[in-house]
């Protein structure tokens, strides 16, 4: 009787596993895709963070302005110490989901990477950048707001 019992339990385990198949379709019924971030536009310093502390009131950033440009350049205006000094060129690692701004500026070789995010704050996106320069023990983050589209 225990051995009927067994392979009885045996079959029906055997058949649930084998008539199970996986959901695998790769239509999309919603037809549902990614908008690309548009990050072009005039962008104004909104805080200043050093090492998760806010040093915002700490200097006049009220001037500063970043505009990043659809043609793939920058260019900074009333400069203070930021991830680079002069005009150049910039970039995302990918249009869709960016984690990655690249500087370069026109008078070097190199390109500089920074850390991004690019969160929705009271409504408006919001670019927020990070960044060490050279000292791993100092991190600054710029929260920026667009205070008007790309040229």
């Amino acid at each position: 009787m225990k051995n009927i019992i067994k392979t009885f339990m045996f079959v029906v385990v055997g058949a649930l596993l084998f008539s199970c198949s996986a959901f695998n379709d790769d239509t999309d019924p919603y037809n549902v895709t990614e908008a690309s971030k548009d990050l072009s536009g005039v962008w104004k310093l909104k805080t200043v963070t050093r090492n998760n502390i806010d040093i915002t009131n700490q200097m006049d950033f009220t001037q500063f302005t970043l505009s990043l440009n659809h043609d793939g350049t920058y260019s900074i205006q009333n400069y203070i110490p930021f991830i680079v000094r002069e005009d150049g060129t910039w970039g995302i690692d990918n249009p869709d989901y960016p984690f990655l701004l690249t500087f370069k500026e026109s008078s070097s070789s190199e390109a500089t990477n920074v850390e991004l995010s690019y969160p929705v704050v009271d409504g408006k996106r919001a670019l927020s950048i990070t960044h060490s320069p050279g000292c791993f023990r100092n991190s600054y983050t710029f929260t920026m707001e667009r205070v008007s589209t790309g040229n």
